[in-house]
């Protein structure tokens, strides 16, 4: 069995992730990747998606829910028309579990 870079992994999930929201008429956002830095939004989203209703905040992640990435986005303040979202991809499925967090 092949082993897969953990980084590239995650890359190619959030293109995943980005290409589901473009194809829902979302305007998807995701910073460039820099080396030696920390893309995430606001230090804990990957990707932003608006469209003319919403605007979600998105973080990524790989097959299960990570508490110690879940707290931070807690204590954020939730404004109107913004939701906070997880959104776990499950390799078997090859598909997303989307965990929007209140």
């Amino acid at each position: 069995m092949k082993k897969i870079n953990k980084r590239k992994r995650g890359i190619r999930i959030e293109k995943k992730a980005f290409e589901i929201l473009k194809k829902k008429k979302y305007l998807v956002w995701r910073p460039a990747r820099i080396k030696f830095f920390s893309q995430d939004i606001f230090g804990v989203f990957d990707i932003i998606a608006l469209n003319k209703n919403e605007l979600r905040l998105i973080q990524v992640q790989k097959e299960r829910k990570r508490p110690y990435k879940i707290k931070p986005i807690l204590r954020i303040p939730l404004p109107k028309k913004i939701t906070y979202e997880l959104w776990v991809y499950k390799s078997k499925l090859k598909d997303f579990e989307i965990h929007k967090l209140k």
